[in-house]
């Protein structure tokens, strides 16, 4: 049994040391968070909430070793049918889905009634296939301009689908593209037109909010904008989250309230997903926060080795999008809490509350252990190769 463990549970151990300090930090912000919720719920019990995280970190860690052991080879072969599941997935939140804190977002599998967000699998779903299409256009010294279109249809689509109830997680899957494209040498004059056409299509719709009857949230979209670009310092209603997560980041100070001692959890609307980045502040004070903030930026760090080392261009640009993604989804979550982002609604990956979230964000880090363990190998075959140790080589490979 050690033995298979050992066997399975590889990878960049920084990644691995990551995963460990966000899943701990999640249990104790959820369950000091949760609070008010659990006796609005569940009868006072301030476990629930914490409990249920748990389950869904365990469920994927579980996942995250099973897919860090699956050839990247078979999920590039798959990554086509992977996508259009997402697409159909998506069309269908769009005229059916669940409306939960005021998007419709969600969808409920049929006979159990668990509710999950489709966009999570597109957003996994789009990388996988720009990885894929931007490895096959890779030559020395030509511009991978043939990947352009095929990119750009697909990530349209899954961007479309998502835009009308979730603007925020439409513009990372556009950003995160648009760097993977940038990366991949795809031509700057086609990256720089499709960039223009999108700033021109976002700002028509913000500015024409009131009028677009068939995107019900873009007047929201609009406000939250204009709240944030504007110069008055003030509270108001349309300003109440922001100001009460500056609140819990203020009070924290350097060393924090302590465990279980947040206030503003209280006042906060989603402390525990949303804004969960202001309570680990407000409790655990700028070490505790610096402390999560480190850890994404070694987790882009350690992608980057990843992609350097790497002598495969698929495994490469898969691991440099996912972690680009989680990231940068990352540095969203705590931009809004700190002020510095109009409020989005993306959570905090690994952190905040949330199964759908947790489980395939596990999968995006199995993806990239599984890209550093192939890097790994190349590296064991390199070093054996050159010292003639054939039969170490050939125990390895078993």
């Amino acid at each position: 049994m050690k033995e298979l463990l050992n066997r399975m549970v590889k990878g960049d151990a920084y990644i691995w040391l990551v995963i460990v300090v966000l899943a701990v930090a999640s249990l104790l912000s959820v369950y000091s968070a949760t609070g008010f919720l659990a006796y609005q719920r569940q009868g006072g019990n301030t476990s629930h909430y914490m409990f249920w995280q748990m389950l869904s970190l365990g469920l994927g860690v579980a996942i995250m070793i099973v897919v860090s052991n699956i050839s990247s080879r078979y999920i590039a072969r798959f990554s086509v049918l992977f996508l259009y599941l997402s697409v159909l997935l998506l069309a269908i939140t769009l005229f059916s889905g669940v409306n939960l804190n005021t998007a419709t977002r969600w969808l409920t599998i049929p006979g159990i009634g668990i509710t999950f967000q489709p966009s999570e699998i597109a957003k996994l779903a789009i990388i996988v296939y720009v990885a894929r299409v931007l490895a096959q256009n890779q030559q020395e010294g030509v511009a991978a301009d043939a990947a352009f279109k095929p990119i750009v249809f697909h990530v349209a689509i899954v961007a479309l689908l998502i835009f009308s109830e979730n603007l925020s997680t439409a513009f990372l899957v556009v950003m995160v593209s648009a760097v993977m494209m940038f990366i991949g040498r795809v031509s700057l004059k086609l990256l720089f037109g499709s960039g223009v056409v999108v700033a021109i299509f976002l700002g028509l719709t913000l500015t024409l909010a009131s009028h677009v009857d068939f995107l019900p949230r873009a007047q929201t979209w609009a406000n939250r904008v204009e709240v944030f670009l504007s110069s008055e310092e003030q509270s108001t209603a349309a300003s109440y989250q922001s100001d009460q997560s500056k609140i819990a980041i203020a009070t924290g100070g350097i060393l924090g309230k302590g465990p279980g001692n947040s206030v503003q959890r209280n006042f906060i609307p989603h402390p525990y997903s949303d804004f969960i980045y202001a309570i680990i502040a407000e409790e655990y004070g700028f070490g505790g926060a610096f402390l999560i903030l480190f850890c994404y930026l070694i987790l882009l760090g350690r992608v980057s080795v990843i992609v350097r080392k790497s002598d495969r261009t698929f495994p490469a640009f898969l691991a440099y999008g996912l972690g680009l993604m989680l990231v940068s989804q990352a540095f969203l979550n705590m931009g809004v809490a700190i002020g510095v982002f109009p409020v989005t609604g993306q959570p905090l990956p690994l952190v905040s509350l949330g199964t759908t979230s947790v489980l395939f964000t596990c999968v995006a880090f199995g993806m990239i252990l599984g890209a550093g363990r192939a890097t790994l190998k190349e590296e064991v075959s390199e070093d054996v190769e050159s010292s003639g140790n054939e039969e170490y080589y050939e125990s390895e490979e078993k």
